[in-house]
């Protein structure tokens, strides 16, 4: 398989654990539960089991914990999921992941500027598709709530971390070092605020499940891929993928949560899903052209 095929593949796995998070966590959130406590439970469990697997496979867990670009990207991190979860209390759980996949539309204006790399056209144009079919899945017409508003800033926060992770792990031959920092970061960033955001600390069967199913899957799975794969398609390239969220957000929470998509959300869903598709296909005729271009110069 394709390098750039199979890094599109991983990371679409990881949006479809995203997308599940969504409705799982509204769940527990509805009865008061604090969101910086969950999150804070979420990443902490995170922490505790890559330290276990660090110890287990003979690393020195220690000195990773102190990779500066790690630390870093773990602020980015902190912050997006503070907003996030603090929004999700006071937004649908569809509706806060349209939002925060609106961070797609700030890694195109971002990217260029940090990464110094211009997107080709094709990747312009579906993201623009992509982008208007977002415009059509936040029902903009209902007005900017407060819950809104949080989420919309940790969508600015997601993609600065986005964008920073494809350029540590371009400069960095083990990517994986920066894995736990961020762990630990988000860990002490939202216990440290647990006395001043509201909400109860509850720590029942829901919420420890729920915390360990996204430490596992929507966490360490998620991060490991990103910082393992994400460089190979590059931030605009990875963003056409990360736009497939809320696409899984709302069917999770349709089925879960009856959450009903209206005729504009199913309309911005479409033109997600084609640009979506549109960008993956361009990735991948890429990496052919690639491969034809360098078996002609073998040949020559």
């Amino acid at each position: 398989m394709l390098l750039k095929a199979k890094a599109t593949f991983m990371l679409l796995l990881v949006v479809l654990f995203w997308g599940l998070t969504f409705p799982m966590q509204k769940a527990i959130l509805v009865d008061g539960l604090s969101p910086v406590f969950y999150n804070s439970l979420r990443f902490a469990i995170a922490s505790i089991l890559v330290i276990i697997y660090e110890k287990l496979q003979g690393r020195k867990v220690f000195r990773s914990i102190f990779n500066v670009q790690g630390l870093v990207l773990g602020l980015f991190l902190s912050g997006g999921y503070l907003f996030q979860t603090w929004g999700l209390v006071h937004t649908t759980a569809s509706k806060s992941a349209f939002i925060t996949a609106l961070y797609v539309g700030f890694v195109a204006v971002l990217s260029p500027l940090i990464e110094k790399k211009l997107p080709s056209p094709i990747k312009v144009i579906s993201l623009l598709i992509s982008i208007t079919g977002l415009y059509f899945l936040t029902s903009p017409e209902s007005g900017i709530q407060f819950g809104d508003l949080l989420t919309l800033i940790c969508s600015l926060l997601f993609s600065l971390h986005v964008i920073y992770i494809s350029v540590y792990t371009s400069e960095s031959d083990n990517e994986f070092e920066m894995l736990l920092p961020q762990l630990l970061v988000v860990t002490l960033v939202n216990g440290i605020l647990i006395p001043f955001v509201p909400g109860k600390i509850i720590l029942n069967g829901g919420t420890i499940f729920t915390a360990s199913f996204t430490a596992i899957f929507a966490t360490i799975f998620a991060v490991a891929i990103q910082l393992r794969y994400q460089k190979h398609i590059g931030s605009i390239g990875a963003s056409l993928v990360y736009v497939g969220e809320p696409a899984f957000a709302l069917l999770f929470a349709m089925i879960f949560l009856g959450e009903i998509a209206s005729a504009r959300e199913a309309l911005g869903l479409v033109l997600m899903v084609f640009g979506i598709i549109t960008g993956s296909l361009s990735i991948v005729g890429v990496k052919r052209k690639e491969i034809v271009e360098s078996g002609c110069d073998r040949d020559g």
